[in-house]
């Protein structure tokens, strides 16, 4: 095993519940993330790690490698997606396998493409000075342009480098471009990893994602979008 993949599936979501199996083109969410893994050149085994029975029954139905439940104190609304990750590397190094990339796959992201997870793990491998690799989207609106609003209901520019009201950015054309991280890939060298559970390393390098496959499904405002945008494709 060189390469495994790690879907983090925790059972409690605040914003959107059941997230997670909610219905997305006929089928739960995480089966997107399931069969993307699953049609991946790259990954060895990519193993589903939840905390929930019937999520792992969910995942099973659908093609997912769920072979253990993640212990409660990893499942909290502070446990991290670094830790379900850490703790998926200590069950197969517990089982001889000593892999040197670790991929985390989110399920929030659905539009991703095998071919995304493949050609991140790739720039990943021929960047020997990289330890992390993280996927990225241009920001649509710059974040340049972001106000505060205080406590009479005025705005006030948040960056005082860029005053709206003085020198500010005018057009978009004219700031410089910035990205987000889209949730759609983030792989690292596991010796990496292992020495400080993080994706954000120095140095750290970008897989750049357009936007029409960097939804990343927060609210339920995002989960509606995404059926349209699904139906959509299928039909055009």
């Amino acid at each position: 095993m060189d390469v495994l993949g790690v879907v983090p599936v925790r059972s409690g979501s605040k914003r959107v519940p059941n997230k997670n199996v909610r219905e997305l083109g006929g089928k739960p969410l995480l089966a997107h993330t399931i069969e993307q893994a699953a049609s991946s050149s790259v990954l060895d085994r990519c193993l589903i790690s939840t905390d929930d029975e019937e999520i792992a029954t969910v995942a099973r139905e659908h093609g997912g490698d769920a072979p253990f439940l993640r212990p409660d104190r990893l499942a909290t609304d502070t446990a991290s997606s670094a830790d379900a990750v850490a703790h998926a590397l200590e069950w197969v190094h517990e089982r001889g396998h000593e892999p040197t990339i670790v991929v985390l796959l989110q399920v929030t992201t659905p539009f991703r493409t095998s071919a995304d997870i493949d050609e991140a793990v790739e720039k990943l491998r021929r960047s020997p000075e990289a330890k992390s690799i993280v996927a990225v989207t241009e920001y649509r609106v710059p974040p340049q342009w972001a106000f505060e609003i205080d406590d009479e209901g005025r705005l006030r520019s948040h960056f005082s480098a860029y005053d709206m009201w003085d020198d500010g950015p005018g057009r978009s054309q004219e700031t410089a471009t910035l990205y987000h991280p889209n949730g759609a890939v983030f792989a690292a060298r596991v010796d990496s990893f292992l020495a400080d559970p993080e994706f954000y390393k120095q140095p750290t390098i970008s897989y750049e994602m357009p936007a029409e496959r960097s939804l990343d499904i927060d609210e339920p405002y995002d989960l509606e979008l995404a059926r349209a945008l699904y139906e959509y494709r299928n039909k055009n």
